[in-house]
């Protein structure tokens, strides 16, 4: 139901809490400090925030991320009624997970932040939002566990965004389809999803995505799977169905063709060569 001031937010022993905020036309937020880290994603509304080393406030619109360092005075102000997705984890979380402070100091700045990922961030910001609120209201074994690497995933990819958005909106979108199909060309990826996730037709995301990487959507999307199923099978610890599946394939024919006429052997065939060539000298 609709505040009128911030939620109260008390962290578990694990360190991390995904909460929801819906904001009344009333809400007012007095200037605050919290112990603990903050990432704010506006769903829906506008928020200006206010804060330490904030020469004037930061405008967070509808699918901008506001991230606020522990301890760190700030104050958010509705400029339209929003609703707010949250998480919040302690410096403890931090600190359990190797290189995960850095990833978060990345986006953070070490005071507050606002950042536009773009639509394919958003996405999946909400994907795994929506996991951790099943995984706070259940009890199955190893929801702490799953809580802390929904969040950690969260960190990681946005501290994998470039450092700003390109001055082109249509662009900007595309490259952050662009950086999800790569992080994820394992997932059932198709043109049309790859269009929706940028709201564009299939022409223009398409004219796009080639002025971008030189290719075409499937083009680049198979060349990633092949070149990792190749990886995997030069490894040596996986079959080929296993490196069909892992790469995205659940039609191991349709792998077979397309391994063949990008690597010029089958799969099984390939691995057995490329385990008999012998290393190259340094």
């Amino acid at each position: 139901m609709p505040v009128s001031r911030p939620i109260p937010v008390s962290l578990p022993a694990h360190g991390v809490v995904f909460a929801e905020s819906v904001h009344g036309p009333g809400f007012r937020m007095a200037e605050r400090a919290d112990a603990f880290h903050k990432l704010i994603y506006v769903l829906h509304g506008r928020v200006a925030c206010a804060g330490t080393g904030l020469p004037s406030p930061l405008s967070a619109p509808v699918g901008s991320v506001l991230c606020v360092a522990a301890g760190t005075r700030h104050r958010l102000t509705d400029t339209a009624p929003a609703t707010l997705l949250l998480l919040c984890f302690s410096p403890a979380f931090l600190r359990r997970e190797p290189g995960l402070g850095a990833v978060w100091r990345r986006p953070a700045g070490g005071t507050i932040a606002s950042r536009r990922p773009g639509p394919g961030w958003g996405h999946r910001f909400e994907g795994l939002w929506r996991a951790a609120i099943v995984e706070q209201a259940g009890t199955q074994v190893g929801r702490e566990a799953a809580i802390g690497a929904a969040a950690a995933n969260i960190l990681v990819s946005l501290a994998r965004l470039p450092p700003g958005p390109a001055d082109d909106e249509a662009r900007r979108r595309v490259e952050a389809v662009a950086r999800e199909m790569a992080e994820t060309f394992y997932e059932p990826w198709s043109l049309e999803r790859a269009c929706a996730r940028a709201a564009m037709s299939r022409r223009h995301f398409s004219q796009l995505f080639r002025a971008l990487t030189g290719r075409s959507f499937l083009t680049e999307l198979t060349e990633r799977r092949l070149l990792h199923a190749a990886q995997l099978l030069r490894a040596g610890r996986h079959s080929v169905l296993g490196a069909a599946f892992s790469s995205g394939y659940g039609d191991l024919s349709h792998f077979y063709r397309r391994f063949r006429a990008r690597h010029g052997h089958p799969p099984a065939a390939w691995a057995l060569s490329a385990v008999r060539q012998p290393a190259r000298s340094r």
